[in-house]
């Protein structure tokens, strides 16, 4: 029996409503498969194509038996940080599942060809006309969604709730994945540095998985979408009432403030 569109139903009224769910709803999917099914199922349902998706890992012990180590969801929302470094308000779900992740963000300049191919990097960037610092606010109504695995997050948007876009990094190209740094600190306590090397292969690789990932699915990025491409520090819990902030030294730095989404 199909259920991926009650699962999608039930994800989209929860998200909609900003209401938490206590179990999953509905039997779990097996296989990424039928995860996918689901995510297209909620995309079907939104008004419009989405202009940004997330890429994030599969923990390799999961990868396996899975056959992918990488997932993609749609991304819920797009917020730019704006000039001076001015931060923003994130409001999260109530009761379910809140985190921040240190990112590196591609625009796409020119249309992908969707194909299953792995692209040459270097034939991919030239496809990215530019990179950003980015925050993802990752978020489910489901608390306990990264507790249930890969097929439960893909399920449910990739786990997304926001990325937040920061400044661009002019020399990107020139850059070594070392290069590309942050420190993330939560309540003006740090609580990780890392770089862009520990993200497999760098962003170029994400947007190489994105691609062939939606390829399988009948879709491809389109000029001006945005990619967010991987966890630099880890994936870090937050809170209503947390400040997050982002120091990606000389690129700049981003500050959430994360609330509780106001009922009406």
């Amino acid at each position: 029996m199909d259920n991926s569109q009650t699962i999608a139903e039930s994800f989209l009224s929860a998200r909609r409503a900003a209401l938490s769910l206590a179990e999953f709803p509905g039997p779990q999917p097996t296989t990424l498969q039928a995860a996918y099914a689901v995510q297209e199922r909620m995309l079907d349902a939104l008004a419009d194509r989405p202009v940004a998706w997330k890429v994030g890992l599969i923990a390799a012990e999961q990868s396996a038996a899975l056959g992918d180590n990488r997932l993609v969801g749609p991304v819920a929302r797009l917020i730019e940080q704006g000039a001076g470094g001015r931060g923003v308000a994130v409001p999260l779900i109530a009761g379910g599942f809140a985190a921040v992740e240190a990112e590196l963000a591609l625009l796409i300049g020119h249309d992908i060809p969707a194909r299953s191919e792995v692209f040459a990097e270097a034939d991919l960037a030239d496809y990215v006309s530019d990179m950003r610092i980015a925050a993802e606010i990752a978020g489910s109504p489901l608390a306990a969604i990264v507790e249930l695995g890969p097929t439960a997050v893909v399920s449910d948007h990739g786990n997304n709730l926001a990325v937040v876009l920061g400044g661009s990094i002019a020399d990107w190209r020139a850059r070594s994945l070392q290069s590309l740094v942050c420190t993330v600190s939560i309540n003006n306590a740090v609580i990780a540095s890392g770089s862009a090397e520990q993200v497999p292969g760098g962003p170029l690789a994400a947007l190489s998985f994105l691609v062939q990932n939606l390829a399988r699915r009948g879709r491809a990025l389109k000029k001006g979408d945005w990619v967010s491409t991987g966890a630099m520090t880890g994936v870090h819990p937050v809170a209503p009432g947390m400040l997050a902030e982002l120091d990606f030294g000389s690129h700049g730095r981003l500050s959430v403030r994360f609330s509780t989404h106001q009922q009406t």
